[in-house]
């Protein structure tokens, strides 16, 4: 066979060309980072609805231990409101839980309980006496919690002045004979309190749950 007869290289005997390869590689590198990107928003996805899951849980808890133990009640000793004084919203109440007609705030189980929420650092606190009587804090919920509120009510009403089915403190408090009008939720109105409204709200990134409920006091009573 002669040197013309030889066939000349096709250009698909020729392999990719550089530019070919670069083309390829853009691509793939272009895919790659995609997936990448798409893997990594769907995990932080996922943690965020971990966490978020786990404070929900959290606060659902912590509404239903302070609504079991606010229904079996016998008394609330003190309350702090945050529209009206300048410390957190705070709640102190008594539970008979052993049924000797009496508080314990000394005892294995102590029954004077006080629950606070200090929005400084977004924590909803409990605080009672241990067995030696030192009084011991522990956090209910931690570092999520971006609203926390105590309405207190009253079944009487005869005291509901503006007619609107709720009977508030502030209208107990504006009764004469009844309240003290000195604008505070104190003894006197205290006494006639047997409904407490709980609201409380998480945040956790962008995820924000609140949960209410309304308690009445069964072991109140009314002077």
């Amino acid at each position: 066979m002669s040197q013309r007869e030889r066939r000349s290289p096709t250009r698909d005997d020729a392999g990719f060309t550089l530019a070919e390869m670069m083309v390829a590689i853009s691509i793939f590198l272009t895919l790659l980072v995609l997936v990448l990107s798409g893997t990594i928003t769907v995990s932080r996805a996922l943690k965020d609805t971990r966490q978020f899951t786990a404070i929900n849980e959290q606060a659902r808890v912590a509404t239903e231990r302070l609504t079991r133990e606010l229904r079996q009640a016998s008394e609330i000793l003190a309350v702090s409101i945050p529209s009206t004084t300048d410390g957190p919203a705070m709640m102190t109440f008594g539970v008979d839980f052993n049924g000797n007609r009496r508080l314990d705030d000394v005892a294995a189980d102590p029954e004077v309980l006080t629950y606070r929420y200090d929005p400084t650092d977004d924590q909803l606190t409990l605080t009672a006496n241990d067995a030696a009587g030192d009084a011991v804090t522990q956090p209910i919920l931690s570092d999520d919690v971006t609203g926390f509120t105590l309405d207190y009510r009253s079944s009487l009403w005869q005291y509901d002045t503006n007619a609107d089915g709720i009977t508030s403190w502030t209208e107990i408090d504006a009764t004469t004979g009844v309240g003290n009008k000195n604008g505070v939720l104190d003894a006197p109105e205290l006494a006639k309190i047997d409904l407490v409204v709980i609201s409380l709200t998480v945040l956790k990134g962008t995820h924000r749950q609140t949960y209410q409920t309304e308690v009445g006091l069964r072991n109140q009573a009314q002077s």
